[in-house]
């Protein structure tokens, strides 16, 4: 009895050293990284802005034009203006520039008393939303509690066992250890190496 419970003292402690093994394997040195994926939709939408008789900013007087304009009479009898067109007159015409300006157009008109009557601005505003997706990569490591019956063809004798498996799963390649105990005719410790393949 006593060596009995010396295999099974023993096989605890290989389990939990597993256990410990799987814990800091996995939790401490290996830090999982994340995959980023990040998707942008851009949209464009287009303001219309109506500014109706705006004031200028600025007026300044640049020059002077000579122009000949037809000469205007009095009609006394009726007493209205009666444009001739066969004298004329020689008139200077001032010529003013404006500047119109605000936060979303500046222009400029220029003329005699010229006035900018309304504006219409077409303004492109675009809109971009990041849709970021952070992915998780599987866990490279994994510590697993086995328990079962096994049958032995040879003996035909069937064989429970429990303990821990500890895996390794770089890809489809899986390797570890395992151990925990069996009982045949007694309970004994079993420890041993695992390697699979996975295949889908």
């Amino acid at each position: 009895m006593r060596i009995e419970r010396i295999m099974v003292a023993t096989a605890l402690v290989f389990f939990a050293i597993g256990a410990l093994c799987g814990f800091f394997l996995g939790k401490g040195i290996y830090q999982p990284t994340y995959d980023e994926k990040v998707t942008r939709d851009t949209v464009y939408v287009v303001d219309t802005i109506t500014d109706y008789q705006p004031m200028p900013v600025d007026s300044a007087r640049v020059r002077y034009v000579t122009r000949y304009l037809p000469k205007v009479v009095t009609d006394t009898v009726v007493k209205t203006d009666v444009i001739t067109c066969h004298d004329s007159v020689l008139v200077e015409v001032p010529i003013t520039s404006k500047h119109y300006q605000s936060k979303d157009y500046e222009a400029w008109v220029s003329g005699y008393e010229p006035s900018l009557d309304s504006i219409k601005v077409y303004r492109e505003t675009q809109y971009i939303t990041e849709h970021i997706t952070i992915s998780k990569p599987p866990n490279k490591f994994e510590l697993d509690v086995i328990g079962g019956v096994e049958y032995n063809i040879n003996n035909k004798r069937y064989t429970p066992y429990a303990g821990g498996e500890l895996l390794y799963k770089p890809n489809r390649l899986q390797v570890g250890i395992r151990g925990g105990v069996e009982y045949t005719d007694k309970v004994e410790p079993v420890i041993g190496a695992t390697a699979k393949i996975r295949l889908y």
